[in-house]
């Protein structure tokens, strides 16, 4: 302000606009700092091979070692009924049981991901998926040591705004571009999952290699 003369308002809003942006972060007691720029790539290409999972890394952490950065999760566990949306994803009643998973995914201390999974009850039932910490390959490992085979995954990708909530979460401002990417993993005979990523527009990159033929 005295530098340059202005109300407190327009620093803040200066700041504000910053943030919208994603070049600063606020760090409660200390001050508003230049955010690190380097994206995290996502690696469509290798991130959910079953190489990956028997070598114990699920989906964020083969990210995490391609990239060199730290992962870091924090995960909430709990079933509910399945939404009208979610049921016909994983061709369930509406109202069946399903366990979700709710994270809070981290690149080096800064949250860059959000993803809530939600699997058929009858699947995930007295196995480690309902533990916080599913174990070495993450929630599809447990799936296939089930008996249940993965043979595909859609995923689907619009931009969005982050939400009031989002925002919080991912330290960003309302209103942010955040990618909105929704997977469904397949076996040869039904849906056994569907994870909705909020994933923060500017701190990631989603890289897809495709066959030519």
């Amino acid at each position: 302000m005295k530098q340059y003369g202005v109300a407190p308002q327009t620093v803040v809003n200066a700041i504000n606009a910053l943030r919208a942006e994603g070049l600063v972060i606020g760090l409660t007691g200390s001050g508003w700092y230049v955010r690190r720029q380097r994206p995290v790539m996502r690696l469509a290409r290798t991130r959910l091979s079953r190489a990956e999972r028997a070598a114990g890394r699920g989906t964020f952490t083969s990210d995490a070692r391609a990239e060199g950065w730290e992962p870091r999760v924090d995960v909430a566990i709990r079933v509910e009924p399945a939404s009208d949306e979610i049921a016909a994803e994983l061709e369930l009643e509406p109202g069946a049981e399903v366990l979700v998973r709710d994270r809070v995914m981290y690149a080096d201390d800064q949250p860059v991901q959000l993803a809530v999974s939600y699997l058929p009850r009858d699947l995930t039932r007295g196995t480690a998926i309902e533990n916080d910490d599913a174990g070495p390959g993450g929630i599809y490992a447990r799936l296939e040591e089930a008996g249940h085979q993965l043979t595909s995954f859609q995923e689907v990708v619009r931009v969005g705004r982050a939400s009031e909530q989002e925002a919080d979460q991912l330290d960003l401002a309302v209103g942010a571009p955040v990618f909105r990417i929704r997977r469904t993993a397949h076996t040869a005979t039904r849906p056994v999952e569907v994870n909705m990523i909020t994933a923060v527009g500017d701190r990631y990159e989603l890289v897809y290699e495709l066959p030519a033929d």
